[in-house]
């Protein structure tokens, strides 16, 4: 028996599953990919918020220092003056080296005489891959995996942190893998469709 697909085009039915469980499975695989981008991804608007300094969601909190190696009686929060600290103090150092023994003549700044420049650079990336989420999934998704991918490795290698001590990062890595390869099986069953 031939179904007819929504292009007139014939096609036959996949006869390792029953029809009926199609649409089940395609809903739920379209409402684990609206969940990942909701739920754990959407944490880049709120970094990308507090290295723009916007006062949302705790951006205009006070700078732990705890963040910064001292000892004190708080959690850091990634707050905007958390994350400029960070920036100047940490991203900026580790960027320049791997820069320098990449051999490419350029510096990144982050101090507040250049407006914390790379912190708005990253903040930038990070929001143009949230937003490409929404309508290219997998660049978007791509874009937030290499962004992370660079942020586990500047633990790892300038902060000499352990794994274990980056749950959320590699939650953010997974979270960002999963909607890249879950969006090219959409669009590899919508180009085999065609």
């Amino acid at each position: 028996e031939r179904v007819l697909d929504s292009h007139f085009h014939r096609r036959e039915p996949n006869r390792s599953e029953p029809l009926s469980s199609l649409p089940l499975k395609m809903a739920v695989k379209d409402t684990l990919l609206l969940a990942l981008k909701i739920v754990p991804l959407a944490l880049y608007l709120r970094q990308a918020a507090c290295k723009y300094s916007v006062p949302i969601l705790g951006c205009d909190g006070e700078l732990c220092p705890v963040a910064i190696g001292k000892k004190a009686d708080c959690v850091p929060t990634a707050n905007t003056a958390e994350q400029l600290a960070w920036c100047e103090h940490a991203w900026t150092p580790w960027a320049n080296g791997l820069m320098s023994s990449a051999g490419i003549d350029y510096r990144f700044k982050c101090g507040a005489g250049d407006g914390h420049e790379f912190a708005k650079i990253i903040g930038a990336i990070e929001v143009w891959g949230y937003v490409l989420l929404w309508v290219a999934p997998q660049m978007g998704a791509f874009i937030l995996t290499a962004l992370m991918t660079g942020a586990i490795h500047f633990h790892l290698t300038f902060l000499k942190d352990k794994p274990e001590a980056l749950v959320v990062q590699f939650a953010l890595l997974a979270a960002s893998c999963a909607v890249m390869m879950l969006s090219a099986d959409a669009k590899a069953k919508k180009v085999k469709k065609a």
